[in-house]
């Protein structure tokens, strides 16, 4: 495809830049991207992939190696601040290497499938093992963080063939087709979240680890998403039954219609995602399936 730019895919013009963009067939978000090279992008790189990014909320980068951790940080940088080069980042990630601290059983568990250096530097690998992975739910990555994380990076290093795939869900869309007396109702409350890697408050006493407002914009477009999902605690200000019946309507609302991609991972496959409005699951990875990922720290607000 050389240096020709699809419009129906991206709806821009051509450029020098040696990208391509071509629409994933019948998926409702997403664009595969071909022709990356790693290293600082150049001002009309970062203007075709964010202009990507704003109008298909996730980039499948195909067809480049693999980057270095350096190469990785550097190209990042020309879009923003890693997360990793923030405070808050930086204690989110210190807490995934459990040291001397409390620690829910999900964390105690995802030590045998999650490695990352004892320096709190690079990204974090995964890999099932004889013990497989348990079910990840619908979230935002660090939504129990006070910091929005606005771009999640994960990488297929080596797997095989029809491994579990990655589902994301659209709520910039959930929140623009919500019933107005919801979205009045709820206008300016805020959702509280835990840190699912922390004892939960029942054994370690707290509020709360983090706030967001339940309709969250997005720092650099101001484009709203609903930003709940399965790790959010309560709506702030409400009694138990009446928040848990308005997450209820809510999550409900989100089900039906929230468009959804199911991203099917070839080994070297790269994405990228609007992690404001964009949340992902996944299903349990059965024992001993070869799914080797990496995930990068990503951007800050």
């Amino acid at each position: 495809m050389g240096d020709v730019i699809e419009r129906n895919a991206l709806g821009v013009e051509a450029s020098s830049s040696g990208l391509s963009f071509q629409s994933i067939p019948g998926a409702a978000l997403g664009v595969e991207v071909n022709g990356v090279d790693w290293g600082r992008p150049d001002a009309d790189m970062v203007r075709l992939l964010t202009v990507a990014l704003r109008r298909h909320l996730l980039l499948v980068l195909r067809g480049q190696r693999s980057p270095s951790e350096s190469e990785l940080d550097d190209f990042l940088r020309g879009f923003g601040t890693l997360v990793l080069d923030t405070d808050d980042g930086a204690a989110h990630y210190r807490g995934h290497l459990n040291l001397g601290g409390p620690a829910s059983e999900m964390a105690k568990a995802s030590t045998q499938y999650m490695s990352r250096a004892a320096d709190n530097s690079g990204s974090t690998h995964y890999a099932p093992g004889a013990d497989g992975i348990a079910e990840l739910v619908w979230h935002n990555d660090q939504s129990h963080r006070p910091m929005l994380k606005v771009l999640s990076v994960f990488e297929a290093l080596d797997v095989e063939e029809g491994v579990v795939p990655t589902e994301y869900r659209d709520h910039y869309t959930a929140y623009e087709t919500l019933p107005a007396d919801l979205r009045i109702g709820l206008e300016h409350r805020q959702v509280a979240f835990f840190d699912p890697r922390l004892p939960g408050p029942d054994e370690l006493p707290r509020l709360a680890d983090a706030t967001h407002p339940v309709f969250t914009p997005h720092p650099h477009t101001g484009r709203r998403a609903i930003y709940v999902n399965d790790f959010t605690d309560r709506v702030v200000g409400m009694d138990r039954a009446e928040s848990d019946e308005t997450l209820a309507r809510l999550r409900a609302h989100i089900d039906a219609h929230a468009p959804r991609y199911a991203h099917q991972w070839r080994s070297g496959d790269l994405v990228m995602w609007d992690n404001v409005g964009l949340q992902h699951r996944r299903a349990a990875v059965p024992a001993n399936q070869r799914r080797n990922m990496r995930q990068h720290g990503g951007l800050a607000e």
